[in-house]
């Protein structure tokens, strides 16, 4: 993880600007090294995204994927308190992936909530990261919903961890939206397509 995090603060070092790309197993280790990166350098999430991808050499992938730059533009943070708030019963619309469930029992835990709420958070720390990423997906790509789902926001952020709080591990929180299509800027469409193009 030390050596991503390096070449990230290089390469802002020499242009201002850096992609990071994670897919499948290493989502977890892009969103850690961001966040390192975040923490220890004078450096910023631009934007952040997960999407499903069909890579030549791999077939159907999921990916992050986040531009970081030396500006903050916005602060995830803010949004995702702006999403907590307008919450109706956030315990109820709240999905922890663990590595204990399955990720059937996952994706019928999460259908349920969304039959009874419009917006639903799911979230996962550490390892968990991968799945929780997968399970997004599924509900917003897999054609699993009887109803549109998209991704409303991706945030990522650290919290310390329950046994040894003088460390802190990456943390995520997806919040998915019934009736919304996930939307993409154009950098990280550009990016994502420059991806599935790869050889």
């Amino acid at each position: 993880i030390t050596d991503i995090v390096e070449g990230i603060i290089s390469g802002i070092m020499e242009t201002g600007e850096v992609n990071i790309v994670g897919l499948n197993d290493s989502m977890f280790l892009a969103c850690s090294a961001i966040n390192m990166a975040t923490e220890i350098a004078k450096v910023y999430v631009d934007d952040i995204d997960i999407a499903s991808l069909e890579v030549p050499a791999f077939g159907k992938v999921s990916a992050v994927s986040a531009h970081l730059s030396q500006k903050q533009v916005g602060d995830y943070s803010t949004l995702a308190e702006k999403e907590e708030k307008s919450m109706k019963d956030i315990a109820e619309q709240t999905i922890s992936v663990s590595r204990a469930a399955t990720i059937e029992r996952l994706l019928t835990i999460s259908l349920l909530r969304l039959a009874k709420f419009d917006e639903v958070k799911i979230v996962a720390a550490g390892g968990s990261i991968n799945d929780a990423i997968s399970l997004a997906l599924k509900l917003t790509n897999g054609q699993i919903s009887k109803d549109t789902i998209g991704i409303k926001l991706f945030h990522l952020y650290s919290i310390v961890m329950r046994n040894d709080p003088t460390k802190s591990i990456a943390a995520v929180s997806i919040y998915l939206y019934k009736g919304l299509t996930t939307r993409y800027t154009k950098r990280q469409s550009a990016i994502l397509k420059k991806i599935e193009g790869h050889q």
